[in-house]
């Protein structure tokens, strides 16, 4: 029950933060594309700077650190083309997007089937959720240029449309997860034997 809870923690908190970024995207969308393009950059960047300068660091020079220094080396080359040509790199960004989407969508999928074996009378209703979720994130992968001019503000609308159904889901499973437990909870014995002999009396 506490892992639940946890996990029931974890999904809320990235939802909000789908929500958030979701929001930012609708509201700034032409700063959003290049900010999240040289953000990203910066941050394969600086990986790539740390697993290169890590070799060197390292005494022993094995094969394995070899191919990290190696993978540094590509990792800072990607970095730096990203943040001088954001752009051309905005292009693959719905892709991406579409892919991050498509996955959470399964989630939400198999978290349907929980809500089944808990006998949630709504469980359908998670099931069209996660099939629109899930029909986002492919439409998004198959056709981003569809959504070229507008891609952005798509994005935003549909992380924050995930970030609420997944609240929603989440929500549904924890509270029909703690009533199938209850439903399991052993009978008192004792007591039921006591009632009947009392009735007897």
């Amino acid at each position: 029950m506490e892992k639940l809870k946890k996990l029931k923690l974890n999904h809320v908190f990235e939802a909000l933060i789908m929500i958030t970024i979701g929001f930012v995207l609708i509201f700034w969308p032409k700063a959003s594309l290049v900010i999240m393009a040289r953000a990203l950059a910066i941050l394969l960047f600086l990986a790539g700077v740390v697993m290169v300068v890590s070799y060197f660091v390292r005494k022993e020079k094995t094969f394995i650190h070899s191919s990290g220094f190696l993978i540094g080396i590509i990792i800072v080359g990607v970095g730096t083309w990203i943040f001088f040509n954001p752009n051309d790199f905005t292009d693959f960004i719905p892709k991406i997007f579409g892919l991050f989407i498509l996955i959470t969508g399964m989630v939400n999928l198999s978290q349907t089937f929980s809500l089944v074996s808990y006998k949630y009378p709504l469980w359908w209703l998670s099931l069209v959720l996660a099939i629109i979720t899930i029909g986002m994130g492919v439409f998004l992968i198959v056709d981003p240029a569809f959504f070229k001019k507008f891609a952005v503000m798509i994005i935003g609308i549909f992380l924050v449309y995930d970030g609420v159904s997944n609240i929603w889901t989440v929500s549904r499973v924890g509270k029909y997860s703690r009533k199938a437990e209850a439903d399991l909870e052993p009978i008192d014995v004792e007591a039921v034997i006591e009632d009947v002999d009392e009735g007897k009396k």
